[in-house]
């Protein structure tokens, strides 16, 4: 027969009831097994701790933090790992496999989970740390936790140790500058009346010696600007000779050549303009330095006018043919004379204030004069110094006291709010879900043998409608069987046998399908997730 009878659910329905027997005994074998393989699976207990991570462990301070990656790396390093694998002797309660000290730490570090909360405002960094750890074990576990946590009360410590060294060296140089204050207050004071015996003298005195601290003032800036420009002209001067050497080596062109010696001018207006823009945050408009580049700017925007002006102007057709190193000298030759003039300048004008100087008349003397004007404005000079220093110890100090919250043993960057907790409430695995999967696998490897063994059946004929579909006609009668009372106690026997038989098969199939589950790991894997 090469086709199938078509038939319906109440047919298929009839098939699974006669064969209730075989998926009975299929799936209560399967479920019997499985439920010996989840039985074997040992609870699982979770131990966790919650840390808080203070504003100065994120955040510059007195103190050099320590930050979370370091500790949380340092946490989970191979060394630390190994220790507590040793210490507890984790993962090894199968005897009949060889342990594998690597795979036992990267199991550890997958199991430890570390759960970070950021807080939820600028700028953004860590609030709180949650560590979690999950063994068969509760009491190993908490200790597992414990260990890792243990990392940030050894960081706590050494910070608290380097605070206290910290006020130790504070109080120390608090009594450092507090000497030099004392031995700094009689001279100070001596200068104070010095300084108001000068200012009740008269005008003309003052006048004189204001004008004297002016133009000594002035000549010092002048004298720094006649070395600087000294030296800027050595340089240019150098650099001068190289471009020589330079312009000497390159080949002449014809025309104009606003390919690369434009492009060069271009690019080094860029850097000068920014020079500029750079200098004017920080410097005055008289400054040397953006005199010199606010000068060389000027140079720049001339040669890049007379290189464009070059293919057009005939007077300037000397001047175009030389090359982009000639003209580079060119340029540099006019900023050495700039530079020359400049210094003259500076000359001069030391000079004239050097006779200015000379010509002030010497101021009258006082008896504000018996000590030297200078001692006494370097002896109120070196007082407020060391009393501006003495304010920012004080101030350091008092941080530092408040940190330590004045005793010195309170110090806590991390700061542990949940303990490790030792929980005898399982969190895996779900025995339920598991018992609801096996019965369902059960049941689904119960129908399957009960199709494979009804299938070879379905091709045969067993009733009337079979006679109709097959042999195409229709039944007319139907004789019923009959049985002595012989067959029928031997029937009953063979039924008692069957029976037997399957029950005993079940009874087989039992540790079969448990060795079967067993090896698959199928509700191990379930139940970890």
């Amino acid at each position: 027969m090469e086709s199938l009878r078509p038939r319906g659910l109440i047919e298929y329905l009839e098939i699974i009831w006669r064969r209730k027997l075989l998926i009975f005994l299929v799936a209560a074998s399967i479920l019997i097994a499985a439920f010996l393989v989840i039985h074997r699976i040992p609870n699982v207990y979770e131990s966790r701790s919650s840390i808080v991570i203070s504003k100065q462990a994120n955040e510059d301070s007195i103190l050099p933090g320590v930050s979370l990656a370091a500790l949380t790396q340092k946490m989970t390093s191979r060394g630390n790992l190994a220790a507590i694998i040793d210490r507890y002797k984790l993962y090894r309660h199968l005897p009949d496999q060889v342990f594998d000290a690597d795979a036992a730490v990267e199991r550890l570090r997958k199991e430890i989970k570390l759960d970070v909360k950021m807080r939820n405002y600028y700028p953004d960094a860590p609030e709180a740390l949650t560590v979690s750890y999950r063994y068969t074990d509760p009491s190993i576990a908490q200790r597992v936790v414990a260990d890792l946590v243990s990392v940030f009360d050894q960081a706590n410590e050494m910070m608290r140790r380097q605070a206290e060294l910290e006020l130790h060296r504070f109080h120390d140089k608090l009594s450092d500058v507090e000497s030099q204050l004392q031995s700094l207050a009689p001279k100070r004071d001596i200068s104070l009346i010095q300084a108001g015996i000068a200012a009740r003298s008269s005008g003309v005195a003052s006048e004189i010696r204001a004008q004297r601290l002016a133009t000594s003032n002035l000549m010092e800036s002048l004298s720094d600007k006649e070395f600087m420009l000294e030296r800027q002209l050595d340089e240019q001067k150098r650099q001068m000779a190289e471009q020589e050497k330079l312009a000497r080596s390159a080949p002449r062109v014809n025309g104009f050549s606003g390919g690369g010696a434009y492009g060069v001018l271009l690019t080094r207006r860029a850097e000068v303009e920014g020079r500029v823009s750079d200098l004017l945050t920080s410097v005055t408009e008289k400054n040397p330095k953006l005199v010199q580049a606010r000068s060389q700017l000027t140079a720049i925007n001339q040669e890049i006018s007379r290189l464009e002006a070059g293919s057009e102007s005939s007077a300037d057709a000397t001047a175009s043919s030389l090359s982009p190193e000639g003209r580079e000298l060119r340029a540099m030759q006019r900023e050495a004379q700039r530079m020359q003039t400049e210094l003259e300048v500076t000359k001069r004008d030391l000079g004239r204030k050097s006779q200015i100087l000379k010509s002030l008349p010497g101021a009258p003397s006082t008896s504000a004069d018996a000590i030297p004007t200078g001692a006494s404005a370097d002896t109120r000079a070196e007082y407020d110094r060391v009393l501006g220093r003495y304010n920012w110890l004080m101030d350091k100090q008092e941080t530092m006291q408040k940190l330590l919250r004045d005793d010195g043993k309170h110090i806590a960057m991390f700061q542990m709010i949940d303990a490790p907790n030792l929980s005898w409430m399982s969190v895996a695995p779900n025995r339920k879900f598991l018992l609801l999967l096996a019965a369902g696998i059960a049941l689904g490897m119960g129908l399957l043998a009960a199709a494979a063994r009804e299938l070879p059946r379905l091709r045969m004929i067993h009733n009337e409608s079979d006679v109709g579909y097959y042999l195409g006609t229709p039944v007319l009668a139907l004789i019923p069987e009959t049985l002595t009372s012989h067959e029928r106690n031997r029937r009953r026997r063979l039924g008692g046998m069957r029976w037997l038989g399957l029950f005993l098969l079940a009874a087989v199939l039992i540790p079969i399908f448990f060795v079967a589950l067993d090896r698959i790991h199928i509700f191990q894997i379930l139940a970890n997730k």
